[in-house]
């Protein structure tokens, strides 16, 4: 399977999921970047091959993982593989030595004309030398030699965040919302799923406060399994929701559905039979008791859709939702 995300669930937040990618033929160094080049090479030894994780470098995952934010796989292993025993790409690493010490690794994914950076891990007592940077322009220069064309770094966010010291690499071009590519100068924020989503729910939820309508706000992290394969169950693809109070012992939500671009009134349920296939740890510090809700959920019943928010607050008026001085 395979699925492009487009939002993320990260602290208590919804973000815009941003592609970016780089010309390799076009790519220059920044003096800078030599600078930082020529210091590293002179200390230390670097060498590409075929990924192999082993306990050196789960180790350094380890000591990554409260550098994360959001949800996160327990181990290297499962993130390079997603927990299945082979996969379908050609996964590199690039390992960095101090003598006979690992302490920094990174990996990328190669295709036939372009690159993939995956992560990147450094041991915190080398901070200053800035080896993240360092093991991405490794793979830059590993992907122009290999006369790759394309070098994708992974992602941005639609919002400022710590994944912005990518953008300092490199001239990038961006994945439009029209699904072409252009220049990042032009990136509008406003433009991304994750606004979208932000703003419909910033109605919705003014809306029930208007109506006097109780609800909890919750962040679902695991809504992109609903599209990623034909299930026999419906599952939530709701990325953020404001739950309702129950109803005879049922869990009533609203939302905005990303893909549909629709409002969504939901009788929801758990689906235990199916929290196998969550693979994932929280980070530290991440408050999983709190708005973050952390089962499976399956739509039991669709009780109402609309394109425009009025409509389902209608539709909460007409079920007795809304207290008796709501609208004054």
């Amino acid at each position: 399977m395979l699925y492009k995300v487009d939002l993320l669930c990260i602290e208590s937040g919804i973000y815009g999921v941003v592609n970016i990618r780089t010309n390799l033929e076009r790519f220059v160094l920044k003096r800078s970047q030599r600078k930082r080049m020529a210091r590293c090479d002179r200390r230390f030894t670097v060498s590409i091959g075929t990924a192999k994780p082993d306990a050196e470098k789960e180790a350094l995952y380890s000591l990554h993982k409260d550098r994360f934010k959001g949800f996160i796989h327990p181990t290297l292993n499962e993130y390079l593989t997603s927990g299945f025993h082979r996969t379908v790409f050609d996964t590199r690493e690039v390992c960095v030595h101090d003598g006979d010490r690992l302490v920094a690794v990174s990996y990328f994914d190669m295709g036939e004309r372009s690159m993939a950076s995956l992560i990147g891990l450094q041991h915190p007592d080398y901070k200053r030398f800035g080896l993240g940077i360092y093991t991405m322009l490794k793979e830059i220069e590993f992907g122009r030699s290999a006369g790759f064309k394309w070098y994708y770094p992974g992602y941005v966010l639609d919002l400022p965040s710590d994944f912005d010291y990518k953008l300092e690499l490199a001239d990038f071009e961006y994945y439009t919302p029209t699904k072409r590519w252009g220049t990042y100068k032009n990136f509008n924020p406003n433009e991304t799923t994750g606004a979208r989503v932000r703003e419909a729910m910033q109605r919705l939820t003014s809306g029930l406060d208007m109506l006097g309508i109780h609800h909890k706000e919750r962040f679902y992290p695991y809504f992109s399994l609903g599209y990623m394969a034909p299930w026999q169950l419906e599952f939530l693809t709701l990325p953020h929701f404001l739950e309702l109070d129950e109803v005879d012992g049922r869990r009533l939500i609203v939302g905005f559905e990303p893909v549909k671009h629709e409002y969504r009134l939901l009788d929801v349920g758990p689906t235990e039979d199916f929290n196998h296939l969550v693979r994932m740890d929280h980070s530290a510090g991440l408050n999983t008791e709190g708005a973050h809700f952390m089962e499976m959920l399956q739509v039991r019943r669709l009780l109402h859709q609309s394109g425009e928010v009025d409509p389902l607050l209608a539709q909460l008026v007409a079920r007795g939702w809304a207290r008796p001085d709501g609208m004054s």
